[in-house]
């Protein structure tokens, strides 16, 4: 059911057959570093991401592609969200197979891309822990370990690829790689978002030394992850630390301030100050509705000026509710946030201004919870099989055969073509000849059927095409017959 993890042997023959011959990939601190091995999600039955990256966020989908490009390390590779109109973003994670050393040099290599005409730009953060956050938003509040740059580009690749390169010094034994854009930047495209492409890393000792014992025990564990979409249980009590939890029954507004009672404040806030004034008509003392009012300041100055002007902003919008709107003040509760991670980056007056806000919360009375209600969770069906055979394909090439075009058209007729469908294309071969020639015949016969069933309107459907080359056979090698099944294309249909 689930795309499992090669043995690193084979990690090393694709970088090495595909792209760097003399590099010394033995010693590369990342699994899956060329993202070919994509996981099955237990939560959707479907390719979700590569084996071993995941999104800091599980409302940020960790995007991944298709691409036949000469010269990259296989056929997929990563999408990051690098600039736009919002503070929308994703990055992609992973642990190390062995922790950094302090002090130690390494050199990080990887193969980047970016829209359009734009240089490639790539932050990457060290750590000693997964990052996680609620909402796919930038991270301005971590700061960049290793930074890509145009100084950084070794060597010029196709379509807006650049092979890039940068030693560095391990500020500590970091055990986690995180990478993406961490500033708030707007994009530089007029006509939409900027994304970075990353199709291949390697992350390596200066000092040649060896992966640790325990590498291939860490690199398993990954290729274990299956479930991506929801937040470890750890994580969630310290994730956006500056929004106060919503209370059950309570609608959160964001306002300015008590100028949002204002005509000037109405005008430029027209929204919030709807949402407060329908709040506001709801009212009635002693009708068991609380009022929580969050003063929030951030600036460069000390925390106690930060946490009396917090305290005054939320006393103020107070002393409106109580003075003007009959408000009773045991209804009312004012807290106030003096030290936080600010919600939103200092790096332009718009920013630092939208640091400065008041957050109120209108809630009714809470009523016990009622008894929980089993719901019957619908299980997807599980994946079919369709096997293209080795006599569809020209004698030891990837090339379809047009002779047999018929056949293969009736093969293809069984292809749902529903909603919620999804394929899989994986190409393998028998134990005949070199285990990396085999590798690459193998992905280049399913990229060519991939080919052939775009032209037959199935382009939408295909998430995921590669090769395991002789690593899965489905029968024994030791017959001709049994090598002839393993020639084969595997199209892996899932729905949801």
């Amino acid at each position: 059911m689930y795309a499992k993890m090669r043995p690193p042997t084979l990690f090393r023959l694709m970088i090495a057959a595909l792209l760097l011959p003399s590099a010394a990939w033995a010693q590369n601190l990342l699994a899956n570093p060329s993202f070919e091995i994509i996981n099955i999600c237990t939560e959707y039955r479907a390719p979700c991401a590569p084996v071993a990256w995941e999104s800091v966020s599980p409302a940020s989908k960790l995007l991944f592609n298709y691409h036949t490009y000469r010269n990259k390390a296989g056929h997929q590779y990563i999408v990051l969200l690098a600039g736009d109109t919002r503070e929308d973003r994703n990055y992609a994670q992973t642990r190390l197979l062995c922790p950094l050393r302090k002090g130690q040099r390494y050199r990080l290599s990887g193969i980047v891309g970016a829209t359009g005409k734009l240089q490639p730009e790539l932050d990457f953060y060290l750590s000693k822990d997964y990052v996680f956050r609620e909402q796919g938003r930038a991270l301005t509040d971590l700061k960049p370990t290793v930074t890509f740059r145009k100084e950084q580009v070794v060597k010029e690749l196709e379509k807006n690829f650049y092979r890039m390169e940068m030693e560095f010094e391990a500020g500590d034994d970091y055990t986690h790689l995180l990478m993406g854009r961490m500033e708030l930047l707007p994009s530089r495209r007029p006509e939409g978002p900027e994304s970075v492409y990353i199709d291949w890393l390697e992350l390596v000792p200066v000092d040649g030394r060896p992966l640790c014992p325990e590498a291939s025990a860490i690199e398993d564990s990954l290729g274990r992850r299956f479930h991506r979409h929801s937040l470890p249980g750890q994580a969630v009590s310290s994730i956006n630390p500056v929004v106060p939890l919503i209370r059950p029954g309570c609608v959160d507004i964001d306002i300015p301030g008590p100028e949002i009672f204002t005509a000037t404040g109405r005008e430029r806030y027209p929204r919030s100050a709807a949402r407060v004034d329908s709040m506001i008509l709801r009212y009635e003392p002693r009708g068991g509705r609380r009022v929580f009012i969050t003063g929030v300041h951030f600036d460069f100055a000390t925390k106690k000026f930060d946490k009396q002007a917090s305290a005054q902003q939320a006393e103020s919008v107070r002393q409106v509710l109580v003075k003007d709107f009959g408000f009773s003040s045991d209804d009312i509760k004012l807290i106030v946030l003096d030290s936080a991670i600010p919600r939103f980056d200092f790096s332009s007056p718009t920013g630092r201004a939208r640091n400065n806000y008041v957050a109120i919360e209108f809630c009714v009375a809470v009523e016990p919870p009622p008894p929980p209600v089993i719901e019957t969770v619908k299980i997807a069906p599980p994946p079919d099989t369709l096997v293209i055979p080795d006599i569809l394909f020209k004698f030891d090439r990837h090339e379809l055969n047009p002779a047999l075009f018929g056949t293969l058209d009736s093969l293809v007729a069984k292809i749902p073509r529903s909603p919620g469908v999804s394929l899989q294309l994986v190409g393998h071969t028998d134990n005949a000849g070199a285990d990396d020639y085999n590798l690459l015949l193998s992905q280049r016969r399913a990229a060519s059927l991939a080919d052939y069933l775009r032209g037959k309107g199935l382009g939408d459907f295909i998430l995921t095409v590669g090769g395991e080359g002789e690593h899965r056979p489905a029968f024994p090698n030791d017959t001709p017959e049994g090598r002839r099944r393993n020639r084969r294309v595997e199209i892996i249909i899932y729905r949801q």
